[in-house]
């Protein structure tokens, strides 16, 4: 018998789901590197096969004003994608604790009131959360095809998206436990005040 049940399912779609997102993030990435890569190298090879026309220091200037857009855009496209895979690790993170409070909560009402639903319900509901499983680890082979597609080289799309999604999830763990303490040390000061 399967030892998984509905909550070890829903953790694992949520993640599945987690790595697809960062997976369409990184396309993203990879190809607004390649397209700023493409548009420097056409500029580049424009300004070198002007006849002499340029002077030799206004196609220098040209090239480091190129240069300096080109880093622009780099960071600017990092930036973004790296706060959006920050955002995905965030609502990993938390879709996943949600789903192991709410079945831990269920587990003890279950207990508490001395029946049997949870066996019955997991029993009968496994088959379709078995199956969105299934689409979406579909998807997420799909989305790492199309990041290997955009990127043009052979990149390990769902190593890098597990990577990348387990290091901002720790990240967003961290920054949970730090904001709970502190709200609990803010309400245990103003109890005491009262």
């Amino acid at each position: 018998m399967s030892t998984k049940n509905l909550s070890t399912v829903a953790t694992d779609v949520i993640e599945t789901y987690g790595i697809t997102a960062t997976n369409v993030i990184n396309a993203y990435r990879f190809g607004g590197e390649r397209f700023i890569g493409f548009v420097d190298t056409r500029i580049a090879s424009a300004v070198s096969g002007v006849p002499s026309a340029f002077g030799k220091a206004l196609r220098s200037n040209l090239m480091d004003g190129q240069k300096r857009v080109t880093s622009y855009s780099v960071k600017g496209l990092h930036l973004g994608t790296d706060s959006a895979q920050r955002a995905v690790g965030v609502a990993v993170d938390l879709a996943a604790k949600g789903v192991s409070v709410i079945a831990t909560n269920a587990v003890r009402a279950e207990r508490a009131a001395n029946i049997n639903a949870l066996n019955t319900l997991n029993r009968v509901a496994m088959p379709a959360a078995e199956l969105v499983s299934q689409v979406a680890e579909k998807l997420e082979q799909g989305s790492s095809k199309l990041v290997q597609r955009v990127a043009g080289t052979a990149v390990p799309a769902k190593a890098v998206a597990t990577r990348k999604l387990d290091a901002t999830t720790r990240k967003a763990a961290a920054v949970r436990k730090q904001v709970t303490r502190s709200a609990k040390k803010q309400v245990t000061e103003i109890t005491r005040a009262a």
